[in-house]
Order: structure tokens, then C-alpha cells, then sequence
């Protein structure tokens, strides 16, 4: 007999179970029908295609942030015409790193020649046979030095290191007073 009671209760629980969700779910429907069609701030809502316009810049600014330059030039000074005293002594610092100078020869204690040569801010000393950055040396005379590259031979001889250029300011305010 006991378990036709627990079987009448647990039906007496769900019937009270869904007369509790029909009237939770009346309110509810009461409560909706109250909320007018067109709230009172209508005029003040913004419209789709400006929403969506304001999306579309919100995303631009995204991608702005997360976008990388890839440039090692400061781009407000790319595409200069006229180039100005740092411009000359960038380009004259570069020019002197990328020559393959001879600085000198000399004789070790063993009566072996070597030759010193600067470039890319580095002094590499080499004898006869020695690979210097690409270049193999072929003969080392007092003052010059002969060596194999790309195909080619080629002597270079002694050279001091360039100086830097000086500034004209006489020759550059007579310039600006021919216009």
C-alpha cells in the first residue's frame, strides 16, 4: 500500500509543480503586454545604418592598433626631394661601411704577409688563401692586395679611411639668395 502513495504524491507534485510554471509564466505574459510597442526613447535610439557605420570605424581602430609597420625608415622623412645634412651624413656612414677597404699590409714574426681590410664596421685580417666576406685573397703586395670575387679579380691598394664631407654654409646662403 505504500508505494501507491508515494506513486499519488509524486503525481500531486508535478500537477502542483505545473500550476506553479502556468500562473509563473501568466504574470510573465501580463507583465510583457504592459511594455508599450514604441518605447519613449525611440527618437533618442540610433538608426541601423549608423550603427553600423559606427561598428565599422570601431573595427578600423582595432585593426589600426593591432597593425605593424614594417619600414626601418621614419616615414615622415620617406620621399624627400631635397635631402638635408643628416640625410648626406646617413648616406656617407653607409657608403664607408659598405666599402671593402685595404687599411694596411704587414709581415707577421714568420715573414707571412697579411692584409687588414675594413667593412661593415670590422677590421678582418687575412694571408694568401683566406676568405674575407666572400672575397678569397689571391696575393698581398706591400701596398696592395689582389683578390677573387663573383668571377672576377680584382686589386685594391692602401686606402685611408674617407673623411667626413663639411658643410658649405657660405656656398648654401649664396645658393638661397640666387632665388
Amino acid at each position: 500500500m505504500q508505494a501507491r502513495f508515494v506513486k499519488d504524491f509524486a503525481i500531486a507534485l508535478i500537477v502542483i509543480a505545473l500550476i506553479a510554471m502556468g500562473i509563473k509564466l501568466y504574470s510573465m505574459y501580463n507583465t510583457m503586454s504592459k511594455v508599450p510597442a514604441r518605447s519613449i526613447h525611440t527618437e533618442e535610439s540610433v538608426s541601423d545604418t549608423l550603427l553600423n557605420r559606427i561598428k565599422m570605424i570601431e573595427n578600423s581602430i582595432q585593426d589600426r592598433k593591432s597593425f605593424v609597420f614594417g619600414t626601418n625608415r621614419d616615414p615622415l622623412r620617406q620621399g624627400n626631394i631635397i635631402k638635408d645634412q643628416v640625410d648626406r651624413m646617413k648616406e656617407f656612414e653607409e657608403m664607408v661601411r659598405n666599402t671593402f677597404r685595404l687599411s694596411t699590409t704587414a709581415i707577421d714574426e714568420f715573414g707571412n704577409k697579411i692584409a687588414y681590410v675594413e667593412y661593415q664596421d670590422q677590421i678582418h685580417g687575412g694571408r694568401v688563401g683566406d676568405v674575407i666576406e666572400g672575397r678569397r685573397i689571391v696575393n698581398i703586395g706591400d701596398n696592395t692586395m689582389t683578390y677573387y670575387y663573383g668571377g672576377s679579380t680584382y686589386t685594391t691598394t692602401v686606402q685611408p679611411r674617407p673623411q667626413r664631407p663639411q658643410e658649405d654654409l657660405n656656398n648654401t646662403s649664396s645658393n638661397l639668395d640666387n632665388y
